[in-house]
């Protein structure tokens, strides 16, 4: 983004994440120059012993001085993290970066676009949308486990509190769960069985038309066919600008999963 208006709009429907990122940071640094002024920053989560990345930049004034790999010492620290992942872009120099930091490529992600459209949906899944509670956070959270490997009540308490929250059942077992779109962000989303996630996107694209949203985005892992089939099948198109899934361990379940928009956190 170049426009200094497009930057303050951009912050203005995602500061309530950057703020909850911040604000439950486990590392944030900032690098500076001679001037003091900021030429470099980065910032990691932890949850349940996971590491994650959320956030590098090194201005190019700064870059090949070695100020990113002393962010990433700092902020993402080789000794911790029993599981560790980066959501990152295709910059061949981040990466070159990332790929020293005991991760390895899993995959890819894909952000979708298209106007909402209401659609019939072929599921004998049962939908309800839950009230942001205890009860509801643990049934969440027992399936965010299973898919992901790790629990996360914090970040889950926030999208609770900021979307609209799905739970999804077959039989009266719960099957997935996913947030809906507030109209600035959509996402995430889970299913136990890879086949029941395009109901998942279907729920999330009614909650965007409900807010008259007049574009839906939303970023879908490669390896999660059903999703992707779902998207490209109902007119949604591929934004050239995609994303690097970087993890330590292979555990992560992409095949039924949903990301966040935008996808700095899973």
């Amino acid at each position: 983004i170049e426009d200094e208006n497009d930057i303050e709009d951009y912050f203005r429907r995602q500061q309530n994440l950057y703020l909850h990122l911040e604000q439950t940071a486990a590392e944030d640094w900032v690098a500076e120059d001679e001037k003091h002024s900021i030429v470099g920053w980065a910032r990691s989560i932890e949850r349940d012993k996971h590491l994650q990345l959320t956030h590098f930049f090194v201005s190019t004034t700064a870059q090949g001085r070695g100020v990113g790999g002393s962010l990433l010492n700092l902020a993402f620290p080789l000794d911790r993290g029993q599981q560790r992942s980066i959501i990152a872009t295709t910059n061949t120099k981040a990466l070159s970066l990332y790929l020293r930091q005991d991760v390895s490529f899993r995959g890819m992600a894909f952000s979708f676009f298209a106007e909402p459209q209401v659609r019939a949906l072929d599921s004998d899944l049962e939908i309800e949308q839950a009230e942001a509670s205890a009860e509801t956070l643990q049934n969440i959270l027992a399936i965010d486990t299973e898919i992901l490997g790790y629990s996360r009540p914090t970040d889950l308490e926030f999208f609770m509190s900021n979307q609209p929250t799905y739970l999804f059942r077959r039989n009266g077992d719960l099957a997935a769960y996913a947030f809906g779109c507030d109209g600035n962000s959509a996402g995430p989303g889970a299913a136990l069985d890879a086949e029941d996630v395009p109901a998942l996107l279907h729920r999330i694209e009614q909650s965007a038309c409900e807010v008259k949203l007049e574009a839906l985005w939303l970023t879908i892992p490669t390896a999660a066919k059903q999703a992707v089939n779902w998207a490209l099948s109902s007119g949604y198109q591929i934004d050239p600008f995609h994303e690097v899934l970087l993890a330590k361990n292979p555990t992560m379940q992409f095949d039924r999963y949903i990301m966040t928009q935008s996808a700095f956190l899973w």
